[in-house]
């Protein structure tokens, strides 16, 4: 796939979109590129807002951070591989000092330059070629302050949208007749508004952790219920057995019901709630595609097909979305996704048959469900059997890499997640270093 110099196309400044054009901008007699990103500065999901709903652009608001979170990974996990968090950041950052240091990322390496802001990819079309597994693209934009449209061709287009910002609402009987407040995880922003309430929160993820320790120093009552997965992900409900939870907090069974203000859980046990949270993940949301790319979305819009690797169209071999996974490592294997691209837009790594990685993909997605994942885990990558790590040798071997990371980061990813399992509320007091 080599040839003459590419013109490329990145849609997104986050953390993916960054990785992405600081390797290209290392190669400037081979790439041309530019970013397109709806904001007004770089950082994607990391950039607060106390704005819920639609921002002030009349896009809904993407960022799903809340005003006291910390990253539930240290620095070293944290790091992009080229370039190092400052000395005098803690241990395990908040959102604020990694939005500054995807800031500072983008200022060392020059990157602002070819970033057009408040500009939103509305379309993505796919151009007839004359080799059908490398076209081109047709790319239109749309600034959301002037309004002006325009429309670009591009040899490659990565993807790097992220996959935070629409919501999964979970499919409870009577769900929208509750009197209270609900709302996702992704509008909540500071534990104020719900000061002497009694709330229940829906899930058993990280997220569900951090908003235990933000509301329960507030709140009358705090119940956890399960939320859509049967999996036992950080056995929250074996630590609040053992008592490492607030005396204020209490976990029921998953919710079958919800009745004005009355919330039914599995076990029949029945509560009054003020407000339901739904820590329930997140949806794949891709509204510029135009069905030329032959993308689809299944189960939910948890599955994006088909994708070789997580990232690669196994029919067109210039379209890729990077940083697709739910994963700790983001940071880290975003760059190596990119890296791997790379490589294969130099046509110095070749490709299985189309077929080949077609099964490979519906082979790891079957393997999944055998093993007792959820059609929502296509793209997960938190357990045992699929992890970040078991995900970076993957690329690292497939691409013939050598490993940029090293033990060190593995190391300490996995003994952050040791400890969060036996205490949730404490992992971060460790030196994982």
């Amino acid at each position: 796939m080599s040839g003459s110099k590419r013109k490329v196309a990145i849609i997104g400044a986050g953390p993916s979109g960054l990785n992405t054009a600081r390797l290209l901008s290392a190669r400037p007699a081979d790439y041309e590129y530019e970013v397109f990103e709806r904001g007004h500065c770089v950082g994607g999901l990391w950039v607060y807002t106390d704005k819920t709903g639609v921002d002030d652009d009349g896009y809904p608001v993407h960022s799903s951070i809340y005003k006291s979170l910390i990253t539930n990974a240290n620095k070293s996990v944290m790091e992009i591989p080229d370039f190092k968090l400052r000395d005098d950041y803690p241990a395990f950052p908040t959102h604020e000092q990694i939005h500054q240091y995807l800031e500072d990322y983008a200022d060392h390496f020059n990157l602002k330059r070819n970033i057009h802001f408040n500009t939103i990819v509305t379309n993505l079309k796919r151009l007839p070629a004359k080799e059908p597994q490398c076209p081109k693209w047709s790319v239109t934009a749309k600034n959301t302050r002037t309004a002006e449209i325009t429309e670009k061709t591009f040899d490659v287009v990565f993807v790097c949208v992220g996959h935070y910002a629409k919501p999964n609402s979970p499919d409870i009987p009577g769900l929208k007749s509750f009197t209270g407040t609900l709302l996702h995880s992704h509008n909540y922003r500071k534990p104020e508004a719900f000061l002497g309430k009694k709330v229940t929160l829906v899930g058993d993820g990280p997220t569900v952790v951090d908003l235990i320790s933000d509301l329960s120093p507030v709140v009358a009552e705090l119940i956890v219920c399960r939320g859509r997965s049967d999996e036992v992900r950080l056995n929250l409900y074996g630590q609040w057995e053992k008592g490492f939870f607030p005396k204020n907090v209490r976990f029921i069974e998953r919710l079958t019901s919800v009745a004005s203000e009355m919330v039914v859980s599995s076990d029949g046990t029945v509560t009054l709630a003020d407000a339901i949270i739904c820590c329930t993940g997140y949806k794949h949301c891709y509204p510029f595609l135009d069905k030329s790319c032959d993308i689809t979305i299944e189960n939910g819009d948890t599955r994006v097909r088909p994708l070789f690797k997580h990232m690669i169209h196994t029919k067109y071999h210039t379209l890729f979305f990077i940083g697709i996974m739910e994963n700790p490592l983001e940071f880290t294997l975003a760059y190596l996704q990119v890296a791997m691209a790379l490589k294969i837009l130099d046509g110095k790594l070749n490709l299985p048959s189309e077929r080949d990685m077609n099964k490979e993909t519906d082979d790891d997605y079957e393997k999944r469900l055998e093993m007792g994942l959820k059609p929502f885990n296509a793209h997960s990558f938190y357990t045992k059997q699929w992890n970040s790590t078991m995900y970076a040798k993957d690329i690292l071997e497939f691409a013939g890499f050598e490993d940029v990371l090293g033990p060190k980061k593995y190391e300490g990813l996995a003994n952050i997640v040791d400890k969060a399992i036996n205490n949730c509320l404490t992992f971060r007091q460790f030196n994982y270093d």
